[in-house]
């Protein structure tokens, strides 16, 4: 009962206030209230287009929390490892700890109705093209036009629960070795494919349960953000500018990969820089953390590298953050484009010339990263693109990008330029 008044509570930060679901949990919300959340906020256009059908009209204002409660009951009776009918009756219960008694009756006529009627209903929205995609409608349009030939593989990717990517720490030891540990501590493993450090489990663990995860061994990070480093492939001595670094996991790949660098790790506000500052103590490394808008920061040096990972729609990432599809609007996208371009503007000018630009985002639409760097490179005369030669990725006129993998990476753009050396 208690996990659906939890859950209630984030959906209701997520839902009615817009708020990130991450940061609405606290330490005494227990897994299974957190699988609701996620459940259904992974789900929410389907549930709601299912209550919409159970409804005679639409519980709003004072009642909206019967209306996420119902929501977190509906995905329950579906997906819990448990009879339908125990789901039914902790939804009900939970009216009484959310002090809504008068709601009881309610709950538990809408779920036994879905559950005796459950094809009809599930029939009558199945021209519902949000509903049966789980997906906003204009970010279906958007995905529509840029990826026709893979809009339905992106989609079902979003829709899945991620895989969980470790990157191994190649100053401890290498990546088939910190395999075998896995595999001598039972923890079912395998190679990743284009990331020399990367591994996936089969299935997600506590990091407390990974082999000298303390001793900084290995850290969590998707396969597609492990490949900046390489791209970036600083040498002995340089200056590199991570400018949008926080939480810090390709800060400290770049530390592990090129321990010879003096790095700068950039990010807009203080407390941001906290998840860096742990992650490079955990693993032993050091790096200058700076707060500032890239827009203001003024080096006392030029950069011989800079890694732009731009802030943008995380449409790449939406399986690991599934609250994208409500708190994200198709206005957004071309604010970020423009702010996207400011900063790639920015940090260009800290880049000394013959030093080389990573430009970086999580998402999959064109607006975010082809035409943004088709406008830099156009606009700025000493930019000159590098192509990135790799097996991974669909290859494009700035950049390649990755495209969400059901069982693999996830989505990620990427583009290199250099600065040319004025005679």
């Amino acid at each position: 009962m208690q996990e659906y008044q939890s859950a209630v509570r984030v959906l209701s930060a997520v839902i009615n206030d817009g708020k990130s679901m991450d940061s609405q949990f606290n330490s005494g919300d227990s897994p299974l209230s957190k699988q609701i959340s996620y459940g259904v906020i992974r789900d929410y256009y389907h549930l709601n287009a299912l209550l919409g059908q159970l409804l005679k009209k639409p519980l709003t204002g004072k009642n909206i929390n019967v209306h996420l409660l119902l929501l977190a009951g509906l995905y329950s009776v579906n997906n819990l490892n448990r009879p339908a009918h125990a789901s039914v009756n902790a939804t009900v219960n939970a009216t009484k700890g959310l002090k809504l008694p008068w709601a009881k009756g309610l709950v538990n006529g809408v779920l036994r109705n879905y559950l005796r009627n459950q094809a009809d209903i599930e029939t009558s929205i199945a021209g519902d093209v949000q509903a049966q995609s789980n997906h906003p409608e204009w970010l279906l349009k958007r995905i529509k036009t840029a990826w026709p030939d893979q809009q339905e593989a992106i989609i079902a990717a979003n829709n899945a629960r991620p895989p969980m990517t470790l990157r191994v720490n190649q100053q401890r030891l290498t990546t088939p070795a910190y395999l075998e540990l896995l595999t001598v501590s039972n923890i079912s493993a395998r190679l990743a494919t284009h990331a020399p450090s990367a591994i996936y489990l089969d299935a997600p663990i506590s990091v407390n349960l990974l082999p000298e995860f303390e001793h900084g061994y290995a850290s969590v990070q998707d396969e597609a953000s492990q490949l900046a480093a390489e791209l970036l492939a600083p040498a002995a001595g340089m200056r590199v500018l991570d400018a949008c670094a926080a939480p810090g996991g390709k800060t400290s790949h770049i530390l592990e990969s090129f321990p010879d660098i003096a790095l700068t790790a950039l990010d807009l506000e203080e407390h941001r820089l906290v998840s860096v500052a742990e992650n490079l103590e955990r693993l032993g490394l050091k790096a200058d953390c700076i707060a500032s808008d890239l827009r203001d920061f003024v080096p006392a040096a030029l950069f011989h590298r800079i890694l732009l990972d731009a802030p943008c729609s995380a449409t790449g990432i939406i399986r690991r953050h599934p609250d994208i599809k409500l708190l994200r609007r198709n206005s957004d996208i071309d604010k970020l484009a423009t702010t996207q371009l400011e900063l790639l503007n920015a940090a260009w000018a800290m880049l000394a010339p013959g030093g080389i630009l990573v430009y970086s985002t999580c998402s999959i639409l064109p607006t975010e990263n082809e035409d943004v760097m088709r406008q830099f490179c156009n606009a700025t005369t000493d930019a000159v693109l590098m192509p990135i030669d790799a097996e991974w990725g669909q290859d494009q006129a700035y950049g390649r990008q990755l495209l969400p993998d059901l069982l693999g990476h996830d989505g990620f753009y990427y583009s290199r330029i250099a600065k040319a050396i004025q005679p």
